[in-house]
């Protein structure tokens, strides 16, 4: 393994070798509004809190319907006091290519519906998608999510929050960037700053085999209502 895989294990020993466990709940990335027709995926993340020792896992299956609709079926569980592995949530994701193949500045929009148990509200979301190729080796990706509750124990109002990423391809199909997931509250009562969540941090992405991709991430904390770290490890295998 060369000095090109430096990054990418740099991130990695930070995510596992300073942490005990595998983000607390943030197992979610940053979608690209590009859908391949007759695609098929499945996907394991692991993510950890060290502060809260919170611990995530979960599992996807993706599905092309169309050259433009992807469905996603998400399964997650989490650590909790009295057990070491609790049902969390399921999840339904919709995915839509507004624009057409190799655009510049694609776009799209995705349609998620969430399921939890034990008194704790659901959630419906959506997600404005969209990447801009900047040049053959670099791109960006960012999204605007409104979200609102569902079911028992709700909380009233449209949820707000922005995520972004910026990265470059280099020698080996690795890609090496940084990221960013924003949390502001409700629309109609946006948090003071100190409060809301702003978390950044650098990720590299490394192909494992041809179809096989592992993908480390480091986030950290900018508000005093943000983790103070989150680490992540994403595999995604195509079949």
């Amino acid at each position: 393994m060369g000095m090109r895989h430096l990054p990418f294990l740099l991130i990695f020993l930070v995510s596992f070798g300073l942490a005990p466990g595998a983000l607390a709940q943030l197992t979610s990335g940053i979608s690209g509004p590009d859908v391949t027709e007759g695609a098929r995926a499945i996907g394991y993340r692991a993510a950890y809190d060290p502060d809260a020792d919170g611990f995530a896992q979960r599992v996807h299956v993706d599905q092309a319907l169309t050259g433009a609709l992807m469905l996603r079926g998400v399964v997650q569980v989490r650590r909790t006091d009295d057990r070491p592995m609790d049902f969390d949530f399921v999840q339904g994701e919709l995915r839509w290519q507004v624009t057409p193949d190799n655009a510049k500045w694609a776009s799209g929009l995705r349609l998620d519906a969430r399921l939890r148990d034990s008194g704790r509200p659901g959630q419906v979301s959506v997600h404005w998608l969209n990447q801009i190729r900047l040049s053959d080796t670099l791109r960006t990706r960012f999204a605007v999510i409104a979200s609102q509750q569902t079911g028992a124990g709700r909380e009233t109002g449209t949820f707000l929050q922005t995520r972004g990423e910026v990265s470059r391809r280099i020698d080996g199909g690795i890609d090496l960037g940084g990221e960013f997931y924003n949390s502001y509250g409700t629309a109609s009562d946006l948090l003071p700053v100190s409060e809301q969540s702003h978390l950044v941090g650098p990720f590299a992405a490394l192909p494992l085999t041809d179809s096989l991709t592992l993908r480390t991430s480091a986030l950290f904390g900018l508000t005093a209502g943000s983790p103070d770290a989150t680490f992540r490890v994403f595999l995604t295998q195509a079949y």
